[in-house]
């Protein structure tokens, strides 16, 4: 029997109970910011009543405003504090809520809520990051001082963390939409960030007045006002680049096709703005895997015209980005300093092997205390840095889970019976070679924020893969 019917009685009373309760604590917080902030405070809080009441009303409107705003979440874009209190933000605000219309959804038989089950790979890798970050705590004190940021905290070192694991809170909200209901909204989300992001970055190059040729040889520091790296903005641009060009291919509507390509190609515009070569990289390989898997020889022709076209009319200043240090065989140009960071670094392996030395340990690295590298906060290479902060433990886990993530999505690609979510999982499979490749020259794998519409999607995938009838649970 359908769980939407009219409530019982006992749960009507537990509605009610509830209801008065919120009240109260409401009342209580209402009259003690208004007390604090004086006038300004009635208006905030009004709008903010009616926003916590609509996503209490429908915890869908809160998943879709959270895939929207995750890929934001870390930059300056979105306000990191509210009333000068750590982590109070409108992010972390919007996640209790949803998490909580979510749980008042299933426990008062709102509607039919089905969770969802992670795999066990899962909670071995989120079990040996816990780990690193308990083991890297005690050493945060040794920690160097970056230029121009504060003394590392063993609170903000947790904190820093923390983000880590709301992102895949968020990924299983995610899977209960996935499952429950209809995951689709999440896709839009994307594409509306994507996009959003790209017009922010051009229009603040243009109001700048900011030339191609400028980026092309200046600071890679130049999108850091947003408070990300440029190389971060690429990889983040790749992955939704990769997942709006399939799901886009695969959607059979002309209009949502035609708006999801446009949505792919500001993703695109935006990687290739941030004149990263590991985004011109992953670039390239999302329309080489494209390419690859066209099966009409007039499709491919047609791709491949296209591509060429495009290269042939891209400005100098890309090409001579591209080409940094080739011409000359520089080794350091062509690395940017890293392969001197990662012949410093690789010695530090063995002083913890079995499990490292915590999470970002690359701060209390020897050669960093020593003054013998460049002060940096991590090695500028994803497998190398799994290596220091995990050891082998963490290599072994970090691999087998990526791998059934893989499996997952390559499961979800071939036998999903709707051809838009087969083009999704594809385009996300893409997109972990995306993010497989970009970690030879930065990254992390564990969760970051470039790779927010990767985890969302993870989320989307056990979602599908546990309503679909051939399979009860993803793939180990």
């Amino acid at each position: 029997m359908s769980t939407n019917l009219t409530l019982d009685h006992a749960s009507q009373l537990r509605v009610s109970i509830l209801t008065l309760v919120l009240l109260g604590i409401s009342a209580a917080l209402i009259g003690g910011v208004t007390a604090f902030l004086g006038a300004f405070a009635y208006g905030l809080l009004y709008c903010s009543f009616l926003f916590a009441l609509i996503i209490f009303a429908d915890y869908r409107k809160g998943v879709w405003l959270l895939a929207l705003l995750l890929p934001f979440a870390s930059s300056q874009l979105v306000p990191r504090e509210l009333f000068e209190i750590t982590g109070l933000n409108p992010f972390n605000i919007l996640f209790g809520l949803t998490l909580l219309s979510v749980f008042a959804a299933s426990a008062f038989r709102r509607e039919d809520i089905q969770f969802v089950s992670f795999p066990t790979t899962f909670w071995i890798y989120v079990g040996v990051m816990t780990l690193g970050a308990c083991l890297g705590v005690g050493s945060v004190e040794r920690a160097i001082v970056l230029p121009n940021l504060e003394p590392l905290t063993k609170t903000a070192y947790l904190l820093d963390f923390a983000k880590s694991l709301i992102m895949l809170a968020v990924a299983w909200l995610a899977a209960v939409l996935s499952r429950s209901s209809n995951g689709r909204p999440v896709i839009w989300a994307l594409a509306a960030t994507y996009t959003t992001f790209f017009v922010v970055i051009a229009g603040y190059l243009i109001i700048d007045g900011i030339s191609l040729q400028g980026l092309a040889a200046g600071d890679r520091d130049f999108l850091s006002w947003i408070g990300l790296h440029a190389n971060e903005i690429g990889l983040l641009a790749n992955i939704g680049f990769a997942i709006l060009l399939h799901t886009a291919l695969a959607t059979s509507a002309l209009w949502s096709r035609a708006i999801l390509l446009a949505c792919a190609g500001a993703a695109a515009m935006m990687a290739a703005l941030t004149f990263s070569r590991a985004a011109f990289v992953g670039i390239a390989i999302i329309l080489g895997s494209y390419m690859w898997k066209q099966r009409r020889m007039g499709q491919f022709l047609l791709a491949l015209f296209a591509i060429v076209t495009v290269v042939f009319l891209l400005p100098d200043a890309f090409i001579e980005r591209a080409s940094t240090g080739l011409a000359t065989g520089d080794e350091q140009a062509i690395t940017a300093g890293r392969l001197d960071l990662w012949l410093a670094l690789i010695g530090t392996f063995w002083e913890a092997p079995i499990i490292g030395g915590g999470l970002y340990s690359t701060l209390w690295a020897t050669p960093n205390l020593r003054g013998l590298m460049l002060p940096v906060a991590h090695p500028h290479n994803a497998y190398l840095a799994v290596a220091l902060d995990l050891g082998i433990v963490g290599i072994v886990v970090v691999a087998v889970f990526f791998w059934s993530v893989w499996r997952t999505f390559s499961h979800l690609s071939r036998h999903h019976v709707d051809p838009q979510w087969r083009g999704v999982f594809e385009g996300c499979m893409v997109g972990l070679l995306c993010l497989a490749v970009d970690g030879f020259t930065d990254g992390r794998f564990t969760p970051t924020p470039p790779q927010a519409a990767l985890w969302l999607c993870y989320g989307l995938a056990l979602g599908q893969a546990q309503s679909m009838g051939s399979i009860k649970r993803p793939p180990p």
